[in-house]
């Protein structure tokens, strides 16, 4: 991994075939409140066959921010490589993980900055819309009308206001609290849709197991490796970005995060990490508390 930092962060977005969601995603990120010399963007394309290099060229010939594309062949499902990709090439202090379909307020890229006062550090941003049923798309869709990309925080504040479409995780804050290192598992709820950590606190170490070659865990395994490295997990609200609503199936990815977890506690071996084969990863902290109190 790179040694050298030119900016205060690096924002890593792999995609693949969604161009359109793509478009939504670089517009928010392009918006951001930070100075455009103080951050960068990578994406890094899985092979994509649609019109994503020539979405990411005009963003490259516009935007103030320094903006890189990188591609790798379509090998199948390579989520894990991509974000290895894109890690290995930052050149920013604080490495922003977010997935293609999410868009950022003009504040995220700053909170995230921000939000690394410890030495280290995972922070999790708050995804308003992410959901594993899908039950608020509809609803959210319309909503998203009037979205101004250029000015996400004013639908937050809507959101906010009218307290709709939470982040799953929501229920988990208001049952633990806010402080993740009380969760008995806060690694379970630390997905890669939007979360940040320290480009020194990683190394050479810490990247994501490439093994994982279907959907699902290969984000658990990244930040269970770091919570056990003793990484501090920290909630950031004001890195708030919105999941844009797109066709997905419960039943689907878990039949296909299934083997992952099973990979997942064979190198891991942790009594967790057993629970988690037949427990979601967003219902794991809520077994660990009712276990704890029956023994």
């Amino acid at each position: 991994m790179r040694n050298n930092t030119r900016f205060k962060a690096t924002v890593v977005v792999p995609t693949y075939n969604r161009e359109k969601m793509l478009a939504k995603t670089l517009q928010s990120l392009v918006a951001s409140d930070m100075p455009a010399d103080a951050f960068e963007i990578i994406i890094v394309d899985d092979g994509s066959s649609d019109a994503t290099y020539e979405l990411v060229r005009t963003f490259i010939d516009t935007a103030d921010c320094q903006i890189r594309y990188i591609y790798q062949k379509d090998k199948g499902y390579r989520l894990a490589r991509a974000r290895n990709l894109g890690l290995e090439l930052a050149e920013g202090e604080i490495c922003i993980l977010l997935d293609c379909g999410v868009v950022v307020s003009q504040g995220c890229v700053r909170a995230h900055v921000e939000a690394h006062s410890s030495p280290s550090a995972l922070v999790i941003g708050y995804v308003f819309g992410f959901s594993n049923t899908g039950n608020d798309d509809e609803a959210l869709g319309r909503a998203l009308e009037a979205l101004d990309l250029d000015n996400v925080e004013a639908m937050l504040e809507r959101f906010r206001a009218e307290d709709r479409f939470a982040d799953m995780r929501e229920r988990t804050y208001r049952k633990f609290g806010e402080n993740l290192m009380d969760l008995p598992a806060p690694w379970a709820i630390s997905w890669g849709c939007n979360l940040s950590v320290r480009r020194e606190t990683l190394g050479e170490r810490f990247l994501y197991d490439e093994n994982y070659a279907t959907w699902g865990a290969e984000d658990l395994d990244f930040a269970l490796a770091l919570y056990l490295s003793g990484v501090e997990f920290k909630l950031s609200r004001d890195a708030s970005s919105i999941h844009i609503p797109h066709g997905k199936s419960h039943e689907v990815n878990s039949a296909s995060s299934r083997p992952n977890k099973i990979y997942l506690h064979g190198k891991f071996q942790r009594m967790e990490t057993e629970m988690l084969i037949d427990v979601q990863s967003f219902d794991l902290n809520d077994a660990l508390a009712d276990q704890r109190l029956t023994t």
